[in-house]
């Protein structure tokens, strides 16, 4: 490829070589090779200046061999090593196929070349996809965690995708909800593979480098963080892998689609898992009525297998470059926290076993004894420690199982000091009473079928629901199951409401906005500090995703629509409530969805071989409440119509579900789904319908009209001054489509017309308006607008300059056109205008005449004339003179012949005879 000098194009020569070795660089990185194509080989350019000899050496040093392009296989070569992205670290990768194209390309993971001082830091790419994912950890344990204290970050830079931040300081912001959103995917994925007495502050942060717009960065920083881990020192059981799928309209399943292939899909979900076990399930509908269960099942079989494809080289690269994992914790706090946890389970289970038996409903009733008994079996406990071997030995047979606690903790401590027996106790209190209730829980369902309120496994709580519930809002709903309880409220607005959206895939707006919250009182809380949570973001944008398949297109219904769900009480699957009671909101504010969405959350309680980690004995749970999700193994929300699942989201607490339990829980969500839509149509079974009258008044409104293609300009107005018009007085939003331009047919023969052929274009305006009276008034202000004037047509016109002769006026349509005096009244008689219509006064006309010559208006005949009225004959037609004299000789002609005047023929009126002929001259003797 030849390089022309600097001075053939004019550029000075500094910038020229600048530009070369940019470019240069480029080449030898590939990046000018084709995205997802086969390798390509970068050939070195003929460089025609001085500074050829510097850029050669550069780029000579870089490296001008033949490298293969960006995004292909420049760092995933076929190879199973790959290429890295930095120069120097040690890379694994795997060959997939990307979308309905089946593009070839590699996931590629690499380390020891970047962030180094990290505990575990890799580069993970997927084609033109980068993300940089690392891990850190504390030194030690956290002594006052409760919980193991894992933080996720994910951050998307701007420059990934080639824009600089529209905000002030141009810099990114705090996290946007897509970021929130991959924040709690990559949690929930790895949150279950740390060990259980692992307290260490652990984080895990991932930032997006580059984006090729077509595959979700968040699969790759599920798998990114997943090895970072494994390279790390951190104690963790993994790798995970994560994959996302696609399901067409044939029910074909596509593996690793892209954004395109999504928004033409009728299911797209994203998976992550071990190889054996499912961890994380993200799943949507994009179009309305869900997708059947078999379909579900089909998508999660393809999605485990290629999550099973990223587990692989992530293990490699662990075996080459991973670091020896610390323990997990120290043994002897791991000795005596089972030491309590058995002394504890000892103590309460009978005591838990008679509390669950009462089959409380109320959850804070069944909470308060709970915490009572957790304090009695404290005080128990620390009491006996207190105690001496010998008062001990003859003490009362109640407190026996107490003394065999505390002999089990003191030998697992080591030590006979009555505080430091109190302090563990204290410490590891939280948790051991947890699995003591657990464990209670779990027998009795097994065991006998019943669960702690005394329902069966299949059971649903005492649902409740009603429709417009509040005044004014457009539409409002309450929607109760069990001490679940959420109020939810409709708003509708135009299209220049949507949510406008900035991220490197998916879409550039959202028409649908669900915003739940989760105030403190409704778990009989105080308020904490802090904003918006990530629970309410991931919470909302779960059933917003329920919910958004149901909407009507723009086309057929062109609004927003704003959903409020607000957690009134909440015992557990809030957010499936908050897509019942944004369902009927919406059918009660008049969204034209075609059946209502209904969701449900199933658990589950698992028995398991500690030695194989293999699942023994399992029970699924329908409608878990708040303590069955807290001491269960799975959270299982599921929210659909009857005939198909809408959305989904899987949250598991052991390593992993087994996939055959996941198909069977389908099922009796698919079961529990249909009692709650049986409660929910009960209370509104359909949407509100306008042309019935069942939409409030209050209630926006929409209406679409036809427009003649050469009527629009007049709609618009000078620099929009009509539209501007009427929108400010009527208080509606008026949109305009303009139409294409329609095609020449190629077979037309030339010379012919193409009116008959081609179809007088039309545009398309629509009006938006917030009540039915505003929605009245612009509708006949565009419809005026809208209809040309037709002869015959009574308007009321208004006066827009007074003449001396007559009147100008303007239509409603914004016509205009001439009113003589004439034609104001039956009377002859002269009349002055200004007496009669002043400026700004309206008049009741009729049509008279239109077209090129102007459009003329009539008074009188919108009005039948006076008794005894005469018209006035019309004056006879001048005739044209004839000859050429003037004065009383004036038309006489030659020789006093009437009809040889100008000496041509003429006709009987005086008109010249066609075609001309001259008169012929009489001879003397004839006369």
């Amino acid at each position: 490829q030849h390089v022309p000098r600097a001075e053939a194009v004019g550029m000075p020569a500094e910038a020229m070589a600048r530009g070369l070795a940019r470019w240069s660089r480029r080449v030898g990185r590939g990046l000018l090779g084709s995205r997802g194509g086969a390798s390509a080989t970068a050939v070195v350019p003929t460089i025609e200046h001085p500074a050829a000899g510097f850029l050669g050496a550069g780029t000579c040093a870089r490296g001008w061999s033949a490298r293969p392009a960006f995004g292909t296989s420049l760092r995933h070569a076929s190879s199973a090593a790959g290429t890295p992205v930095f120069d120097g670290a040690t890379c694994e990768g795997v060959d997939v196929e990307l979308g309905t194209a089946r593009t070839r390309t590699t996931v590629g993971f690499e380390t020891g070349r970047v962030a180094r001082l990290a505990n575990g830091a890799v580069v993970a790419s997927m084609g033109d996809t980068v993300a940089m994912c690392a891990a850190t950890t504390a030194r030690h344990p956290d002594p006052d965690a409760s919980f193991f204290p894992l933080s996720v970050d994910y951050r998307e830079r701007a420059s990934a995708y080639g824009k600089i931040p529209a905000t002030f300081t141009r810099r990114e912001g705090p996290p946007k909800d897509r970021e929130v959103l991959a924040m709690r995917v990559v949690d929930r994925v790895l949150r279950p593979l740390f060990p259980k007495g692992f307290k260490n502050e652990t984080s895990v942060q991932v930032v997006v480098l580059a984006s090729d717009q077509s595959q979700d960065p968040t699969v790759l920083a599920v798998n990114g963080a997943s090895a970072a881990l494994a390279v790390s020192d951190i104690p963790w059981d993994g790798p995970a892998g994560a994959a996302r799928v696609a399901v067409d309209d044939a029910g074909v399943v596509v593996v690793n689609p892209s954004d395109a292939d999504c928004e033409a899909s009728r299911f797209v979900l994203t998976y992550a898992g071990t190889h054996t076990k499912t961890l994380m399930i993200e799943a949507v509908a994009m179009k309305p009525g869900g997708v059947p269960e078999e379909t579900v099942a089909a998508a999660l079989e393809a999605a485990h297998e290629a999550a099973r494809e990223m587990i692989d080289p992530q293990r490699r690269l662990a075996e080459k470059a991973g670091k020896p994992k610390r323990d997990a914790c120290d043994e002897r706090q791991a000795t005596t926290a089972a030491a309590v946890r058995d002394a504890v389970l000892v103590m309460a289970r009978d005591r838990l076993d008679a509390l669950y038996a009462e089959e409380i409903q109320s959850k804070s009733g069944r909470g308060k004894k709970m915490a009572e008994l957790k304090d009695a079996v404290f005080e128990e406990l620390a009491a006996e420690s207190s105690v001496t071997s010998a008062s001990s030995a003859s003490s009362s047979s109640s407190s026996a199982a107490a003394k065999i606690g505390i002999e089990k903790i003191r030998a697992a401590i080591g030590a006979d000091d009555c505080d430091t027996i109190r302090e563990a106790i204290k410490h590891h209190l939280d948790s051991a009473y947890l699995h003591a209730c657990s464990s209670v829980m779990r027998d009795r369902i097994f065991e006998k079928g019943t669960r702690v309120d005394g329902r069966g496994l299949n059971e649903v709580r005492v649902l409740a629901a009603s429709a417009t519930v509040l005044p004014v809002t457009h539409g409002s709903s309450l929607f109760e199951r069990g001490n679940t309880q959420t109020l939810a409220t409709a708003t509708i607005g135009s299209l220049n409401d949507t949510q406008r959206l900035d991220a490197p895939v998916g879409p550039d707006n959202k028409r649908l906005m669900l915003h739940y919250a989760f105030p403190s009182f409704s778990i009989d809380e105080t308020p904490r500090r802090g904003g918006l949570s990530r629970r309410e973001i991931g919470h909302g944008a779960l059933a917003e995703k329920a919910l958004a398949a149901a909407l009507p297109g723009s086309d057929a219904w062109p609004f927003a629509v704003r959903l409020n769900a607000e957690t009134m009480e909440s015992n557990g699957s809030s957010s499936m409530a908050a897509v019942c009671a944004g369902s009927m909101a919406l059918m009660d504010a008049g969204v034209p969805i075609g059946e209502h969405v209904g969701a449900i959350s199933v658990g589950l309680v698992t028995e398991t071989d500690e030695a194989t980690g293999n699942v023994t004995k399992h029970a699924l749970l329908a409608d878990i409440m708040g303590l069955e999700d807290v001491l269960g193994d799975m959270d299982f929300k599921i929210a659909g119509t009857r005939g198909g699942v809408t959305g989904i989201q899987l949250d598991c607490k052991p390593a992993g579900i087994p996939l055959e339990i996941l198909k069977e829980a389908l099922g009796v969500a698919k079961r529990a789904r249909g009692k709650v839509i049986d409660a929910m149509e009960a209370a509104i079974p359909r949407a509100r319908r306008d042309d019935l009258g069942e939409i409030p008044e209050n209630a926006p409104r929409f209406a679409a009209m036809d427009i003649d293609a050469s009527l629009i300009g007049k709609l618009i107005g000078t620099g929009g001054k009509t539209i501007k018009e009427i929108q400010t007085s009527t208080g509606a939003t008026i949109s305009v489509d303009q139409p294409s331009v329609p095609s020449v047919p190629e077979n037309v023969v030339a010379g012919v017309s193409l009116v008959a052929s081609l179809v007088a274009p039309r545009g398309r305006v629509g009006i938006f308006a917030p009540n039915k009276k505003a929605l009245d008034l612009a509708v006949e202000r565009v419809g005026a607008i809208a209809t040309p004037l037709a002869i015959g047509a009574v308007v009321d016109a208004t006066v827009i300059d007074v003449k001396p002769f007559g009147w100008i006026l303007r239509t409603p349509g914004l016509d205009e056109g001439m009113l003589h005096v004439t034609e104001y009244q039956w009377d002859a008689k002269r009349i002055e205008t200004s007496d009669y219509l002043p400026l700004g006064a309206t008049v009741s006309v009729k049509v008279t005449e239109t077209g090129s010559s102007g459009t003329k208006f009539s008074r009188r005949q919108t009005t039948l004339p006076p008794e005894g009225y005469k018209p006035r004959e019309s004056l006879p037609r001048p005739r044209a003179p004839l000859g050429r004299g003037a004065g009383a000789s004036a038309g006489r002609g030659l020789g006093g012949n009437a009809n040889a005047g100008g000496g041509f023929v003429r006709n009987p009126d005086g008109t010249l005879k066609r075609p001309l002929e001259r008169v012929k001259q009489k001879s003397g003797s004839e006369e």
